[in-house]
C-alpha cells in the first residue's frame, strides 16, 4: 500500500494512505489532504495512481512542487522519494514489490524528431520524394526565396548582380537605339548633300 507522511520542521505530523486513483493536496478544505498554510496553494499537487506506480503532478501551484530537490511538473515516484511543497515534506512510501517508477521519459512519451526517424521506402517512392523536393526548390526560386542550401546573404548578392546586369543591358539597348537613329539622320543628310552637288535636287527659290 502506498502512503504519504507529512513532515514539518523535521517532525512527522500525519500519514495518509493513497487509497484513491487521485489524491489532491492543498490549502483548500475540500482537498483530500488538507494543509492549512499560506505557502501551500489551494490545490497544490495531486498524487495519481497508475497501476502499481504513482506519480505526483503539480497543479500550477504558486511556489512549485519539488521531488528530491528538483522542481517538477509531473514525476513518477519511487519508494522513499520526498515531495516538497512550501515548508512541508511529503515522504512517499510504497511497499508493493512491483511498484517501480517507469524510466525517465516513459510518462511523457517524448516525440522523436523527424531527423532521428528512419524510413524504409521503395525505389519509386524515393524518386517521387526527390521530384517533390526539386519542384519545391524551383518554386522557392521563382517566388524570390533562396533555393535550398543557399544562404539568404548569398542569394541577395546573386539577385543584386542579376538586377545590375539587367540594368546594364537596358542601358546598352537604349544607347544602341540612339546611335542607330543618329546614324540614320547622318545617312539621310549625306544623301541630300550628294544629290545637291550633282544637281539632282534644286534649292528652293
Amino acid at each position: 500500500m502506498a502512503s504519504l507522511t507529512i513532515i514539518f520542521a523535521g517532525q512527522e505530523q500525519k500519514s495518509h494512505e493513497l487509497d484513491k486513483p487521485r489524491i489532491v493536496v492543498g490549502r483548500e478544505a475540500s482537498c483530500d489532504i488538507h494543509i492549512d498554510n499560506l505557502g501551500i496553494s489551494r490545490n497544490h499537487c495531486a498524487f495519481i495512481n497508475r497501476g502499481e506506480a504513482f506519480l505526483v503532478q503539480d497543479l500550477n501551484s504558486s511556489n512549485g512542487t519539488y521531488v528530491n530537490g528538483q522542481k517538477i511538473t509531473e514525476h513518477f515516484l519511487n519508494d522513499g522519494d520526498e515531495v516538497i511543497i512550501g515548508k512541508y515534506t511529503l515522504k512517499f512510501r510504497n511497499t508493493s514489490p512491483t511498484a517501480t517508477a517507469p524510466k525517465a521519459g516513459a510518462e511523457a512519451g517524448p516525440e522523436i524528431p523527424d531527423s532521428l526517424n528512419t524510413y524504409v521506402m521503395e525505389g519509386s517512392k524515393i524518386k517521387e520524394q526527390v521530384a517533390k523536393m526539386r519542384a519545391a526548390q524551383i518554386a522557392e526560386s521563382v517566388a524570390g526565396a533562396p533555393p535550398v542550401g543557399v544562404t539568404a546573404k548569398d542569394f541577395a548578392k546573386a539577385m543584386d548582380a542579376t538586377q545590375a546586369a539587367a540594368g546594364s543591358a537596358a542601358e546598352i539597348r537604349k544607347y544602341k537605339t540612339l546611335a542607330l537613329a543618329l546614324l540614320a539622320v547622318v545617312i539621310v543628310l549625306l544623301i541630300a548633300v550628294v544629290l545637291l552637288m550633282f544637281g539632282v535636287i534644286h534649292p528652293a527659290g
